[in-house]
Order: C-alpha cells, then structure tokens, then sequence
C-alpha cells in the first residue's frame, strides 16, 4: 500500500517541477509547497497564493479565459491597460480569488492534523475533500473574495474611481491573505518534521 501512495506523490512532484521549469508554478506559493512536500506522509497538488483577474465570461462553457491575471498585488495602472483590451462580446469581471491549498495525506490522523493547524492560523473554510486508502485530500482555503462585472458587450460598467477602489480592496486582501500564509507556514514549520 506504501507504493501506491509513494508513486502518487512522485507524479505529483514531477508535474510540479516541470511547471517550475516553464514558469508556470505560483512563485509565493513554491516555499510552503516545498516544505509540505518534504513531509513523508504528505504532497501537493494544485495550489495557489491567491490571484487579481479580470475573466472573461463569454456567456457559454467553452472560451473563457483571463483579460489578466496576477499572484500579486496590483497597480491601477495595470488594470487600466487591461481594460482598455476587452473583448467586445460577453462580459468581463473583476476577481479576487484566496489562497487554496490541496494537500494529500497518507493517513486519516495526519489529514487531521493539517485541518487543525489549518483552522487554529486562521483558515475557515477548511475540510477533506475525498477519501481513500491513502490518498486522503485536504483543501485548505481563504475567504477574502470580490467577483465584480466590470464590462458587458466590450462597454466598460464602472467609473475609474470605482477600478481605483476595487484595485484597493483586492491589495488588502491579497496581502491578508498573503499573511495568513505566513502565519500557516510558521505553524507548520513548529509542528511538522520532515523526519516524522
């Protein structure tokens, strides 16, 4: 059974280098994966700091996709540009998405645990998503979220005091969030030992 597990978390870590490789892996994310995925019993799977969008909703599944996006904090400016190139069909809103972590552990006891250190640094929205022989999936997420519309139709909605307010709160959420990451990755390094 121990092979099972080990040969997920080798797939697991192959794809995560291989983003690193194309500079597609979420750089403020990369030191607590790093440090999870240094624990024998657990490893990540897709996993974020939070991001600012601008997503473009064209009104049906297929063609989605980002106006922009970024795992930062943002300047007015930048969201301007962004906005002076929307598309001109569907609409298009400004986002702030939390941090989401996915954690699999090898045990029920050792998901328990990430759960509890989770909610005791400031997590919410905290559970087991799947259960199986050792494959035991934990999300861990924040709460700070803004799902705004912006434009419709290629027509800009909102006044540029609006953009400059929405740019504000999605930088104070972005560094909240930012923060309790921290806090997490501390909690974890004081509880959790590569040796364990």
């Amino acid at each position: 059974m121990g092979n099972k597990f080990q040969q997920q978390k080798g797939d697991a870590l192959k794809g995560l280098a291989e983003a690193r490789e194309k500079g597609e892996a979420d750089e403020g994310m990369l030191p607590l994966l790093d440090r999870i995925n240094s624990l024998p019993d657990y490893y990540t799977t897709s996993s974020c700091t939070g991001r600012i969008t601008l997503f473009h909703d064209p009104g049906g599944k297929k063609g989605s996709c980002w106006s922009g996006k970024w795992h930062r904090e943002v300047s007015v400016d930048e969201i301007r540009e962004a906005v002076k190139h929307l598309p001109k069909t569907g609409s298009v809103w400004f986002m702030h998405e939390p941090t989401i972590i996915h954690v699999v552990a090898r045990t029920l006891d050792g998901a328990s645990k990430l759960v509890d250190l989770a909610r005791n640094n400031g997590y919410k929205k905290v559970g087991i998503l799947s259960y199986k022989d050792e494959r035991i999936l934990v999300e861990i997420c924040g709460t700070e979220r803004i799902d705004a519309p912006v434009a419709d139709q290629g027509r800009v909605l909102v006044d540029d005091q609006y953009i400059c307010y929405l740019t504000d709160l999605a930088n104070r959420k972005f560094k909240k969030g930012r923060d309790r990451l921290k806090r997490f990755e501390q909690g974890l390094g004081r509880s959790f030992s590569p040796d364990l």
